[in-house]
């Protein structure tokens, strides 16, 4: 099934799994899987921006990637370039298990979630 070019479906995902991470925070859920959902939410919010505003659907997982893009529609979006690399060093890492696991802390689980917030209500608000 194709992806949707509708930019509110990318922005209601992205509330959606912002949601989720917020009730696993509340409740001492798994942190891994808090940056995994914050990650996510990032990523649909920066993929419905540059839908929204360019009628492209761009493809990957990189939040570096796709923060430029979004730069490149409004510069004050660079602003989030280092935020968006730390989120993304997340993606892979909170997804497979390894034989070395990451053991994402809570500080580390609440700042993903933090940079979610900020990014969401940036380029979610137009």
């Amino acid at each position: 099934m194709p992806d949707s070019m509708r930019y509110n479906d990318w922005f209601s995902k992205a509330r959606s799994e912002y949601e989720g991470a917020n009730i696993l925070m509340e409740h001492g859920g798994d942190y891994a899987l808090v940056a995994f959902l914050s990650q996510q939410a990032v990523e649909k919010a920066f993929k419905g921006y540059i839908l929204k505003n360019r009628e492209e659907l761009i493809e990957g997982h990189s939040l570096i990637y796709l923060c430029k893009i979004s730069a490149e529609i409004d510069c004050s979006i660079k602003q989030f370039i280092k935020d968006a690399a730390y989120v993304n060093q997340f993606y892979l890492e909170t997804r497979y298990p390894a034989d070395i696991p990451i053991g994402l802390n809570k500080d580390e689980a609440q700042e993903c979630f933090h940079i979610a917030k900020t990014i969401l209500d940036r380029l979610l608000c137009e």
